[in-house]
């Protein structure tokens, strides 16, 4: 009878990135984890109700043996080795992975960690962006080139008019306007539904300057939609 033999299984690559799930920990709410580039497994346990944060690392160039730290209120309350079980004595093992701890995509959780281990960082030295954040860069950049043939006024703005508003503004005027229209028109002069859209148009694109474009929203311009959307839909309801 001929043997089949087995393929060798290849080795798992190992992914990089803050991955997330509940903590089964007792004490702890929520855990994210990664494994590093250089084969290091990162986990962070925490509970920010108690303000209090584990880290946990298996070091790969020493096969995996595991550390952990303890933080509450901002203060080192336990660390410890868990393979030789000594307490104590391993700051290097997180300082050393400062850099790693600094990318959790998770606020409040890094805020646990206080001025522990060099992880937290100054205004000067900015937390390195999550994917997420880049993502967002780099759309606000690509939205934002037209501004580039805006011609510079007076006071050494970038296109913007002493009124704060500029070529982008415009362009949300003209939208909301012409879909205001026609709206007024589809729906065979109905001055409700104009109202409507138009009072909605106002608040997205209030939400759409503060979250995507990342500056103020133009009050002006955001009230002139509200305000003629709130006074159209009166007009219509009580005609």
């Amino acid at each position: 009878m001929r043997m089949i033999k087995k393929p060798n299984r290849q080795p798992e690559i190992q992914q990089t990135g803050w991955k997330k799930r509940p903590s089964e920990i007792r004490g702890f709410q929520r855990t994210l984890y990664m494994n590093t580039e250089n084969g290091d497994y990162v986990r962070v346990d925490y509970n920010i109700r108690d303000k209090k944060i584990r880290l946990y690392v298996e070091v790969a160039e020493e096969g995996g043996n595991p550390y952990y730290s303890v933080i509450t209120n901002g203060k080192v309350t336990a660390e410890k080795s868990v393979s030789t079980g000594r307490s104590f004595g391993f700051e290097d093992k997180f300082s050393s992975r400062a850099d790693v701890f600094r990318t959790l995509p998770q606020r409040d959780a890094f805020r646990l960690i206080g001025n522990n281990y060099g992880i937290s960082y100054s205004k000067k030295s900015k937390r390195p962006k999550t994917k997420k954040e880049e993502l967002r860069e780099q759309t606000k950049k690509r939205y934002f080139k037209k501004e580039d043939l805006a011609q510079v006024d007076e006071e050494g703005g970038t296109g913007s008019s002493r009124f704060g508003i500029n070529i982008i503004d415009v362009i949300d005027f003209s939208i909301g306007v012409i879909a205001s229209g026609a709206v007024f028109y589809y729906f065979q002069y109905s001055y409700v539904a104009m109202g409507a859209v138009s009072a909605f148009f106002g608040i997205i694109v209030g939400l759409f300057d503060m979250f995507i474009r990342g500056r103020g929203p133009v009050f002006f311009k955001v009230l002139f939609f509200v305000l003629s959307g709130i006074a159209f839909y009166m007009y219509g309801y009580f005609l």
